[in-house]
């Protein structure tokens, strides 16, 4: 006696669904309307717009006590960089002016310089009194 063991064919013939497949995507992209999208055309100026601001000198003072004043306002030392930026917010700097009493100490002019030449390299001129 033989056995006969019945083989089950499994393979499936994917050529047909394969050929719908690209029948469909053929379909959709020729009924497809490719719509050309609606911008607003913006007139932008052609160079940077410039801002007409004053030229002034920033004028800082050392007194014989070594404090430090900015356009006639005591301010600390550590404020130098932040009063000197919100001049030069407002106006165009020409040059930063320092005038420091005989008996003000060399260290605090020093200081004063460098945090003016921190924030930019103005020329800082000194002024006698």
């Amino acid at each position: 006696m033989k056995n006969k063991t019945a083989q089950n064919n499994a393979d499936v013939d994917m050529t047909p669904m394969l050929d719908i497949v690209f029948i469909l995507l053929i379909f959709f992209i020729v009924t497809t309307s490719f719509v050309k999208p609606i911008a607003i055309e913006i007139l932008r100026p052609l160079d940077k717009p410039t801002i007409n601001k004053q030229t002034k000198s920033a004028t800082f003072s050392i007194d014989e006590h070594n404090a430090v004043y900015f356009s006639g306002r005591l301010i600390d030392l550590e404020q130098v960089t932040n009063n000197l930026a919100m001049f030069a917010a407002k106006y165009k700097v020409s040059a930063v002016l320092i005038k420091a009493h005989e008996n003000s100490k060399h260290n605090t002019l020093m200081r004063v310089m460098n945090n003016i030449k921190e924030y930019e390299d103005y020329t800082i001129s000194l002024v006698s009194k």
